[in-house]
């Protein structure tokens, strides 16, 4: 019995350590939070860290930044001209990865008072030699993709608007998932603002430009940094 706890407690200490040295962090979760007496923000994003291309790395993690200094700086804004009612703003992120593509989908939601909007913007990229932030009209044909997403729109007529569908925005948010692509789109846009922030999914077959690569690196896992 003696023996058999011994090679139990082997076998588990060679499985954790196993996943410690496979499961290199390519991200960190970063949160922050100020409070004044016009606004409050919190904020959690992602800081990568460990990408093949450093170049990529920079240019992404300038983008996060920069997306989040904007929303702030408007929401400074906004709060400077009607005293009396604070602005509250939440930023919260999601990192999808497909092979070597990445989607950092992040979503902001703004209240003042009784009303509240919610937008998304996504960074796409792919993280190989020579990778390079991607906009939805580098991955897809913006034409056959308008085409998937009305057959969706009019396929549900009790969710989403009864208006014509002018076409996927060129800054519309999406991922990539389970060889399907994923478009996230702000709240009130094609569905009533009882359904959030509404995703459309569409099958990539058709409508893709070129092949995403094969290789598979491993899975990033977070940890939480507090500034």
């Amino acid at each position: 019995m003696k023996r058999i706890s011994i090679v139990l407690f082997i076998i588990g200490t060679l499985f954790i350590a196993g996943q410690s040295v496979a499961a290199e962090n390519e991200y960190k979760i970063v949160h922050k939070d100020k409070v004044t007496e016009d606004w409050e923000v919190h904020v959690d994003y992602p800081k990568f860290e460990h990408l093949e291309s450093k170049d990529l790395q920079d240019t992404v993690n300038f983008q996060i930044v920069q997306k989040l200094e904007d929303t702030l700086r408007d929401v400074k804004r906004g709060a400077g001209e009607m005293m009396g009612v604070p602005y509250l703003y939440y930023e919260e992120t999601s990192v999808f990865k497909e092979k070597t593509f990445y989607s950092v989908v992040m979503t902001s939601h703004i209240s003042r008072g009784n009303r509240y909007n919610s937008t998304v913007t996504s960074i796409n990229f792919q993280d190989d030699q020579g990778g390079s932030v991607k906009k939805l009209k580098d991955l897809v044909f913006i034409d056959r993709l308008n085409k998937e997403v009305k057959k969706a729109l009019e396929a549900d007529p009790e969710m989403y608007l009864q208006e014509p569908f002018a076409g996927v925005r060129d800054n519309t948010a999406f991922y990539v998932k389970d060889e399907r692509l994923v478009l996230v789109f702000n709240k009130f846009e094609v569905a009533a603002g009882v359904h959030g922030t509404p995703e459309i999914s569409v099958p990539l077959k058709g409508i893709l430009k070129e092949e995403l690569e094969k290789k598979v690196p491993p899975l990033p896992s977070y940890t939480l940094s507090t500034y």
